[in-house]
């Protein structure tokens, strides 16, 4: 049996990611503990199912580093200021840009661990992106600081996240959010990163580069319709 343990702070932890993460691997057992401080996953499977658990911690790890973690390093520049859609939107470019470098660098950072303290691979292991990340903050603080309206906002979105591929995007009217790559097929994993549904879905939008989202009506309320008519081509049902 393969076995081994993931360590978070609660400052870490915060929206519970890694438990969510873990939930969705089949074949994987865990048992949660800790205290006051932190959280503790001990988590198995079966020989057989070894490589593709062990494969689909470290992407969990990976996910939860890479989406939340990061996020709250570029929050913390701009203390508790109210996050609206063009806000979330330049927000969610900061945190994919350089995405596919991230990941492979993380990656290769964890490839060789038995066990996952969190907070010390971040701190240490990963220093030099966290320093990326705390400009980011930076930048973002400052930009906001210049008054910049809507349109500006999601125009400095925009040029974060570059040239598109044609990837369309299908939002079902869901109490979940439920999105699924039509040009590619199968649901997509949405990282639900902040508190508002709307925001969750930009993000995904922004995530997945997406050039055209189709919707159905019952999610398109006012004020997403015109996030998503700000970064791709939308089409209502």
């Amino acid at each position: 049996m393969w076995q081994s343990n993931i360590l978070i702070s609660k400052d870490f932890n915060k929206d519970n990611a890694l438990k969510k993460g873990l939930e969705r691997v089949e074949g994987l057992y865990f048992a949660e503990g800790g205290d006051e401080d932190w959280i503790s996953f001990d988590v198995a499977s079966k020989d057989f199912d070894k490589d593709r658990c062990e494969s689909a911690v470290k992407e969990i790890i990976c996910d939860v580093i890479l989406n939340n973690i990061k996020l709250r390093y570029i929050l913390s520049s701009i203390g508790r200021r109210k996050i609206d859609s063009s806000l979330c939107a330049l927000i969610s470019s900061m945190l994919y840009y350089d995405n596919d470098r991230e990941h492979e660098y993380v990656l290769k950072q964890i490839s060789n661990l038995k066990n996952y303290c969190i907070d010390g691979i971040v701190n240490f292991r990963l220093r030099q992106i966290v320093e990326e990340w705390q400009e980011l903050g930076n930048i973002l603080s400052s930009t906001l600081a210049k008054g910049y309206g809507e349109k500006e906002i999601y125009s400095l979105a925009l040029y974060m996240l570059g040239d598109r591929e044609k990837t369309s995007l299908f939002i079902a009217d869901s109490k979940e959010i439920l999105i699924t790559n039509v040009s590619q097929g199968g649901l997509v994993n949405v990282p639900e990163i902040y508190p508002d549904k709307s925001h969750n879905i930009i993000n995904a939008i922004v995530k997945y580069g997406a050039s055209e989202v189709v919707i159905e009506r019952g999610n398109a309320d006012k004020d997403l319709l015109n996030a998503l008519r700000n970064l791709v081509d939308v089409k209502i049902l």
